[in-house]
């Protein structure tokens, strides 16, 4: 039985001004041998959605963090005209090199697995660009590239058409509504932007960029998982295998969880998830005992 416990909680200081919670769900009995986790939420879910599947993770010996994705949650980023950025480029270089020193502040210098949740699991990937030696391997939870063309016909059309429409909206209004999503609240209008571009052309250079991302992905060879879900039209294995293409020479996994689990919800009910999470870390990103 999972533990109930309140996680702890790190406010983060953002460039910007603005503040997030991280919320750490520690092991009672650490596992020395496994990394801990950083968890990326999907789009417009808050960071507390995910505590059932991080305290199943603490319960098996690993340290969890959540981190909160800049306006979304409990973030305090201001969306609009008069908010800072929030693309791709600063949630990779920004927001999740943030959490990971408060990580180490915390639990101290251990390495460290980001896993991320449909467009965190995107967000991650690009922050493998900057080579961060602390991070140790990706685990992308029913995500995706949203690139059309690794969708179904009809699916990838509305795609390609949201790749135009959406920027448009974003410029015009200082953000875009999260239910051209499927979700609610706003979403920054930055972070759109980026996500057009994938979704349009299949690769991404993030705007404000302060190095080549497309020259980093392409030399990134820490291990990556991708769990697609069955019955998720929004994350396809196919639209995962796309992702793991933005990481041409890393040692890359695919695998299908025949449970529709569904696009949000396997972190409510996450025996199954946990079990391929832990089985793929004790392969890929364990540290042998004694070293």
């Amino acid at each position: 039985m999972t533990k109930t416990v309140d996680p702890d909680r790190v406010e983060l200081q953002h460039p910007d001004g603005s503040t997030s919670p991280l919320l750490i769900v520690r092991a009672a009995r650490r596992d020395e041998s496994r990394p801990a986790v950083l968890v990326l939420p999907g789009i417009a879910v808050g960071a507390r959605y995910y505590l059932p599947f991080a305290r199943a993770l603490a319960d098996a010996g690993v340290d969890v963090a959540i981190t909160e994705l800049r306006g979304q949650g409990e973030s305090t980023h201001r969306i609009g005209r008069r908010g800072g950025p929030a693309g791709y480029h600063e949630s990779a270089a920004e927001d999740i090199p943030l959490a990971l020193d408060a990580m180490q502040r915390e639990l101290g210098p251990r390495p460290v697995v980001l896993l991320g949740h449909s467009m965190g699991a995107q967000l991650g990937v690009y922050h493998l660009a900057r080579h961060d030696p602390r991070v140790v391997g990706l685990i992308a939870v029913a995500s995706q590239s949203p690139y059309h063309r690794g969708y179904p016909a009809e699916f990838g059309r509305k795609l390609r058409f949201g790749s135009i429409i959406m920027p448009l909206v974003g410029r015009l209004a200082g953000h875009v509504p999260g239910r051209f999503f499927g979700a609610t609240g706003r979403v920054p209008a930055d972070r759109v932007r980026d996500w057009a571009e994938l979704a349009g052309t299949g690769v991404m250079q993030p705007a404000r960029a302060d190095l080549d991302y497309l020259d980093g992905l392409a030399r990134v060879t820490v291990p990556a998982l991708a769990v697609s879900i069955a019955d998720d039209p929004l994350a396809p294995a196919s639209a995962a295998r796309n992702l793991l293409a933005l990481l041409p020479a890393a040692r890359t996994t695919v695998e299908v969880e025949p449970q529709p689990l569904g696009h949000n919800t396997w972190a409510r009910r996450p025996d199954q998830i946990v079990a391929r999470v832990l089985a793929w870390i004790d392969r890929e990103a364990a540290t042998p005992q004694g070293e």
